[in-house]
């Protein structure tokens, strides 16, 4: 690891998440389940005693909110000790620090699922290429691998992939799909990342959004006759092995 992404990592929190979004606390991760569940609910296995890795989970907030629903085999590791401890102090449980690289490498575990939730692009094309392969390799047949990333198609995605300064790469759904298939996994599915209606405010953004959706859709028409596309700032991808 580079030493600058050390250094970083191992001060996240107190020197990045905790200005962005304040003190973590599971009154905050629950009160983000709706989110949650909208962008997540239908790819996790109906299944709760399936086994779900989180590379990368931070905190644990993820791990947290899966365990709620009843997922008690979901465990996370993540290389900040800072964060980690964090998650410890909460009361998540199956939390571990340490390399996810080196930890898929020497697994000798089967998961039905491995989750990646604003990780991968922290890694260089090379980094990636080698991840991605362990986690076939460590996810049992029609297993899942969801992960989050910035969108390189999304008109605001600079924001995402720029705030943090060890972000090595952005995706797109062909990207995405390309690294996939040459990686083990026989098919992938991405899906946006936009706002979530729950309550009045976020219903009135969910439809603003979905016109603004339009509007880009239209021009990239004009310009290559093709429609399609997904522009949120993050991207959600969905591939099976």
């Amino acid at each position: 690891m580079d030493r600058y992404k050390k250094i970083i990592y191992d001060n996240y929190i107190s020197t990045h998440n905790r200005n962005l979004y304040g003190e973590n606390s599971l009154e905050r991760i629950q009160a983000n389940a709706p989110a949650l569940n909208h962008y997540y609910g239908r790819h996790l296995p109906a299944d709760k005693n399936v086994r779900i890795l989180d590379i990368g989970c931070g905190d644990g907030n993820f791990v947290y909110h899966m365990q709620q629903l009843g997922y008690k085999n979901a465990a996370g590791i993540d290389v900040s000790a800072e964060q980690i401890e964090k998650g410890r102090a909460m009361g998540i449980d199956n939390l571990h620090c340490g390399d996810l690289i080196e930890f898929l490498r020497t697994s000798r575990e089967k998961y039905d699922v491995v989750i990646a939730k604003d990780v991968i692009e922290h890694f260089t094309r090379n980094e990636v290429f080698d991840i991605l392969i362990e986690i076939s390799r460590v996810l049992k047949e029609g297993g899942k691998f969801i992960m989050q990333v910035p969108n390189g198609q999304g008109y605001f995605y600079t924001s995402i992939f720029y705030g943090d300064y060890t972000h090595e790469m952005a995706y797109t759904v062909t990207s995405i799909s390309q690294v996939m298939l040459n990686t083990g996994f026989s098919g992938v599915s991405c899906y946006p990342t936009g706002p979530v209606p729950h309550g009045l405010v976020s219903s009135i953004r969910y439809v603003l959004w979905k016109l603004f959706v339009w509007r880009l859709q239209f021009w990239k028409m004009v310009e290559t006759g093709n429609r399609s596309g997904i522009f949120t700032q993050n991207i959600i991808a969905v591939a099976r092995k």
